[in-house]
């Protein structure tokens, strides 16, 4: 019985060795944050966008596969004429073969829109990437500086430390942007407002390349840039220095309606479809390791397992039975092991220089000379007993052997107890 709760005890310190080490521990998900995907009825969500269009008959998606499907759109969908609206920073960060594959999209004629949160803080920003600055570059080739007085306040390469954020006021006035000159997007638009939880920067946008940058909307309250249209093949990107411009809190303030709609309208084609891209904020339909982990189906598997083990260990599996008496090894037996472990360590051609050695000796004291290993050719020469065939493998061996060269030790073996027996 004594044995049977040792086992028991060892087993429950190896399955909790086994989860500790292999097993991951996904942090417990915030339950109060708010994402800004097309399911999210919250401040920070689009649900409100995604209702409103839908009732325009417009098509709306919620994008939950990698960029690298863009291309791959059902023949329901033009691959031309499409929006994707993307908010930053990402929970999940897009990496650069994705990245190269929105812009191929992009390229052949369809709208990416990126909202990212520049020049506005979101509580729910404070959660995700730490790179703002490096993810909004990469996707809409415009480099961001902070405008002029504004070094000290937190980087967006930070994505707005916490720290720093939560030591400034809890909360900050809401921001105006207004069109800087005539343009389609500003048609019917005055004035759009947008919300930020905590404070936030100004930057400002240059081109990356040789592409010509368009700044068409600005701060109301400092007159730095916040909206840029940039021409990309066919297509165009559309990037917003504020998350928050199309978000359910802000959807229904001033023109933010307008705007979008107008967005829609003069970038949509016939049959495209309005994109919320979701599946970089934690929406998935592809392999996630967290759901996979989190699916109960897995820890009734498991549990399944480690019962059928423990019924195993504790029940079918026999113990040893213990020794009753002390069983020396026996001494014919330990030569032979000790034989076997110097013959596996020590290389053939250090034994078959051994062998030749003794054999030399052994001559040397017949002849009562000194016992240096020393071969004797001549002498063996000129014993009648010893064929000159015999000499003649005997020499190559010595020579193989001193060449550091793998010998047949027991045809050598064999040679020497020949030569022996047919000394006189």
């Amino acid at each position: 019985m004594r044995d049977r709760l040792v086992t028991f005890a060892l087993a429950l310190g190896a399955l909790a060795l086994f989860y500790i080490l292999l097993f991951p521990k996904p942090a417990a998900p915030d339950g109060a944050a708010e994402l800004p995907v097309s399911t999210e009825t919250a401040a920070s969500g689009y649900q409100a966008a995604w209702r409103w269009l839908a009732h325009e008959q417009v098509p709306v998606v919620s994008w939950r596969q990698r960029y690298d499907g863009l291309g791959a759109l059902d023949a329901s969908r033009p691959a031309t004429g499409n929006i994707l609206l993307t908010t930053l920073p990402h929970r999940l960060p897009s990496g650069p073969l994705e990245a190269a594959r929105l812009d191929a999209w992009v390229e052949r004629g369809n709208t990416l829109v990126v909202l990212a949160a520049l020049d506005d803080t979101p509580a729910w920003t404070l959660l995700y990437d730490r790179k703002l600055l490096e993810a909004v570059s990469r996707l809409t080739r415009l480099k961001f500086t902070a405008a002029a007085g504004e070094e000290h306040k937190p980087s967006a390469d930070s994505s707005h430390p916490v720290s720093s954020l939560f030591n400034a006021a809890a909360s900050t006035p809401a921001s105006i942007i207004t069109p800087i000159a005539a343009h389609r997007l500003f048609e019917g638009v005055h004035s759009v407002q947008v919300f930020s939880d905590f404070p936030a920067s100004r930057w400002r946008a240059t081109s990356m390349d040789r592409a010509a940058v368009l700044p068409i909307g600005q701060v109301q309250e400092t007159g730095d840039a916040a909206i840029w249209l940039r021409k990309q093949g066919n297509g165009q990107v559309i990037t917003f220095a504020v998350a928050s411009v199309f978000s359910n809190q802000a959807i229904g303030e001033r023109d933010n309606a307008q705007l979008l709609s107008n967005l829609v309208a003069w970038s949509r084609g016939p049959r495209g479809a309005v994109m919320f891209d979701d599946s970089h904020q934690g929406l998935l339909d592809y392999y996630d390791a967290k759901a996979f982990f989190a699916d109960p189906r897995l820890h009734r598997t498991l549990a399944w397992i480690v019962l059928l083990w423990f019924v195993f260990v504790l029940g079918l599996q026999r113990l040893p039975p213990r020794i009753a008496s002390w069983n020396p090894t026996d001494v014919t037996a330990f030569v032979a092991i000790t034989g076997e472990f110097f013959a596996a360590t020590l290389p053939p051609s250090a034994a078959g220089a051994r062998l030749l050695v003794n054999f030399f000796n052994s001559i040397h004291r017949r002849l009562g000379q000194d016992e240096d290993g020393s071969p004797e050719w001549h002498w063996l020469s000129k014993q009648a007993g010893i064929s000159p065939d015999m000499l003649s493998e005997l020499r190559r061996a010595h020579a193989r052997i001193q060449a550091a060269q793998r010998v047949d030790l027991v045809r050598l073996q064999n040679l020497l107890s020949q030569v022996r027996g047919n000394l006189v």
